[in-house]
């Protein structure tokens, strides 16, 4: 279930970051639907519960069916509490009422963590009154108390990692180092920083898991004694054995962490340890040891590192394509602003549907095949797979006839014992999945270069400035053919071309404009900056310059105006009335304030001369 509940975050989590605010909310609004959707949540999920229990009544004590029915309910309401929390993000104006405190808006960690908060309240009510039906099967000794930290102790490690990186934004961003301090959640600059940070974290983080999951060393005695020979034997090399205490009333399981032997745990639950003999626990400890022997670990580090580069690139993508639909430009950006709900659906459409690719096909592949491949190491510790095959009966056995259930990241353990048994009858199966996964490795690693590389490249300055301009360029042209004579269209285009450097075409372009409409102040402005700083300009253009940006500066009084006024000024050796209109730029509060002050010590030292 971890896994699935993995997915689910990431949603929750995209539902959020990805929503644009549009405007500042109605608090009073944004409460009442927390409540109403958190009251009601509560009572259908307590109502739900409370019938399945009467109705599990019949068969007292079959824990078979009450557990299954627990883990299907309980997947159902999670996708309902995703449902609610949509809503809620995109109808109330949550993130718009959590923007209002600037020092929330300003930390990535804190915003999170007020914009998370509904879906967690919604899982904790999910497994508070999930409770009632799991005490039903008799077989637990957890109170509710307990049972709900069973819940919340593996959801919280999941999340562990997003609320480090998003202290590490923050921690960044208080850093005087350009390309932090952006409002992204993954700007280009953060992107660099975040592999070594996630490599770091992947290094430590069994220690968090063994902290998070309150794990202890298994005691010394007979039978520590017994799995380090097994360890041993298999060639394993770990820090301790942990004894994992029980989530969710049972587990039986065990699992390795860790990529560094000195930081590396076996975990084991103490209930695997009650119902399997020694032969078993032998091949249990094989199997694990396999992911080891097989470097399974470095692929899987390889693989979560890729899904963040991956979500990374195709938001890159996403982002361009935008610059290649004629509709959305002309309609949204040129001829009025585009509604922040549409951008932020179909960026939380496209990323959603990512995940679930990556996650449930990218991911659940390798995963099976690793866990097919660490199966057949048994083969080379034991020389047979049959105290695998036992103990993968008595798994099945005492967790409720769990024999057929297949999930997204893990064969069924009919499967499995079948494949072994092909396997000790026919030792060529063994070769030929040893080859299958070799080539799963290998696209696994040629992945995430190409996906790097892709990055590096479409995040280089240059090479993205001019596929944005390349793209827009060609649709605003293809507009053009229908609407010749739109000042808009026009005044786009050039404003392209003057970005591109044609300075001759956006020249021709922004006089067209201005015969159209003399009062264009977009035109107006970035005419008279071509005339001031075009390096080469045709004889007069400076001088030309200056009226065209007093009549901009007498329409519209902008910073960037007040800016083109001053250059004006400047280059026609005006230098004083240059430094008063920067004065009166830098008066206005500019965003970037910075390149308006160094505009006025350029202006100041060249007075002083």
């Amino acid at each position: 279930m971890e896994y699935t509940n993995l997915i689910f975050f990431a949603i929750s989590l995209l539902i959020y970051v990805t929503y644009t605010p549009n405007g500042k909310g109605d608090l009073n609004f944004c409460l009442l639907s927390f409540a109403t959707l958190t009251g009601g949540y509560h009572l259908f999920t307590w109502f739900t519960y409370r019938h399945f229990r009467r109705k599990l009544e019949k068969w007292p004590h079959n824990i078979t069916k009450i557990f299954r029915v627990v883990g299907t309910l309980e997947k159902r309401f999670i996708l309902f509490a995703l449902f609610l929390y949509f809503f809620l993000v995109y109808t109330s104006g949550l993130k718009n009422i959590i923007w209002r405190v600037s020092f929330i808006k300003k930390s990535a960690f804190l915003d999170l963590t007020a914009g998370l908060f509904p879906f967690l309240l919604f899982l904790m009510v999910l497994w508070f009154n999930a409770f009632s039906l799991f005490r039903a099967s008799g077989d637990t000794k957890l109170n509710r108390n307990a049972y709900l930290l069973s819940h919340i102790k593996p959801s919280f490690s999941i999340l562990l990692p997003v609320f480090f990186f998003s202290l590490f934004q923050d921690i960044l961003r208080l850093l005087p180092i350009k390309g932090f301090n952006t409002p992204e959640i993954l700007s280009s600059s953060e992107v660099i920083w975040f592999i070594p940070f996630l490599l770091f974290l992947i290094v430590f983080y069994p220690l968090v898991i063994k902290f998070v999951w309150n794990c202890y060393p298994l005691p010394k005695g007979p039978r520590r004694k017994n799995l380090e020979a097994h360890c041993h034997k298999s060639g394993l090399t770990i820090s301790d054995i942990l004894l994992c205490p029980p989530f969710y009333g049972r587990t039986l399981t065990a699992g390795i962490t860790g990529i560094i032997g000195k930081l590396r745990y076996l975990f084991i639950a103490p209930e695997l340890l009650n119902i399997l003999n020694e032969d078993e626990i032998e091949s249990v400890i094989a199997h694990e040891a396999g992911h080891v022997r097989m470097k399974h670990m470095y692929y899987y580090v390889l693989l979560f590192l890729g899904f963040p580069l991956s979500l990374f690139l195709v938001s890159n993508l996403f982002y361009l394509s935008f610059y290649g639909i004629p509709d959305f430009i002309i309609q949204h950006i040129y001829f009025g602003d585009l509604p922040p709900n549409i951008l932020s659906l179909a960026v939380l459409a496209l990323l959603t549907a990512f995940i679930l690719f990556y996650l449930r096909i990218f991911f659940g592949i390798i995963s099976r095949n690793f866990e097919r491949q660490a199966d057949l190491f048994v083969f080379q510790v034991v020389g047979h797979p049959l105290h695998l095959i036992s103990s993968l009966e008595k798994i099945s056995q005492y967790a409720g006839g769990i024999k057929d259930i297949a999930n997204w990241h893990h064969f069924s353990i009919s499967q499995r014992i079948k494949f072994l048994q092909d396997c000790q009858r026919d030792s060529h199966q063994i070769k030929i999945h040893q080859k299958r996964v070799r080539r799963i490795k290998k696209s696994l690693v040629s992945f995430l270069a190409g996906t790097l590389l892709l990055l590096g490249v479409l995040n280089h300055p240059q090479i993205n400035q001019r596929i944005k301009l390349h793209l827009m360029e060609e649709k605003i042209r293809q507009a053009l053919i229908k609407k010749p004579h739109s000042t808009e269209l026009q005044s786009a285009l050039a404003d392209i071309l003057l970005e591109k450097k044609a300075y001759r075409q956006a020249e021709l372009l922004y006089q067209q404009v201005l015969q159209g409409n003399p009062n264009n102040v977009t035109a107006l402005n970035n005419l008279a900056w071509l005339y001031a700083t075009t390096k080469n300009a045709p004889p007069g253009a400076k001088k030309r310059s200056l009226p065209l940006s007093l009549k901009a500066a007498a329409i519209k009084q902008e910073p960037f105006i007040l800016d083109t006024l001053a250059e004006a000024y400047f280059i026609n050796g005006e230098k004083e009335k240059a430094l008063q209109a920067i004065e009166a730029a830098i008066a206005l509060h500019p965003d970037n304030i910075d390149y308006y002050i160094s505009q006025r010590q350029k202006f100041i030292k060249n007075e002083s001369r």
